[in-house]
């Protein structure tokens, strides 16, 4: 199952912050969440009917906001940062390494465009990783079935 994940400094989630800067992490990840849904890759069938497919299946996809603690940038502590993690999967087909790094610069993009200005801001990074089940990736569901349950 794919998620995407927006660590942020949890000084920048309170409502003080969101008042003085105009940063609004939930919107970030709303706005995060839409270019997700907006990406898209190659089809891969034979057929290549339609040419382009989207990169994730929507409806699979958690998301978060994960508050990070007693963070900072090059041993600044006056300086936060933004990571943005996608776990998207790499047993589809066509959803290659360029595939997944195109979308990073997508992805880092929005962002770098939403946290312009932003006051303290040291780093924004984006990683658009695979999750590859033969590295030690598992789910819910594919236990309960090697379970049998």
């Amino acid at each position: 199952m794919p998620h995407l994940r927006l660590e942020v400094p949890v000084e920048w989630l309170s409502e003080d912050f969101r008042i003085a800067t105009d940063f609004d992490a939930r919107k970030l990840l709303g706005v995060l969440l839409q270019t997700v849904t907006d990406l898209r890759m190659e089809n891969p069938a034979t057929e290549k009917t339609p040419p382009e497919v989207p990169m994730i299946n929507l409806g699979n996809l958690k998301h978060a906001i994960i508050p990070v603690h007693s963070a900072g940038v090059g041993g600044d502590a006056s300086k936060g940062f933004l990571h943005v993690t996608l776990a998207v999967g790499n047993d589809t087909p066509g959803r290659t390494a360029e595939v997944r790094s195109r979308a990073a610069e997508v992805l880092g993009n929005v962002m770098d465009e939403f946290a312009a200005g932003l006051p303290g801001l040291g780093s924004a990074t984006v990683h658009v990783q695979d999750i590859d089940r033969s590295r030690g990736y598992s789910t819910a569901a594919e236990r309960r079935k090697k379970r049998g349950n």
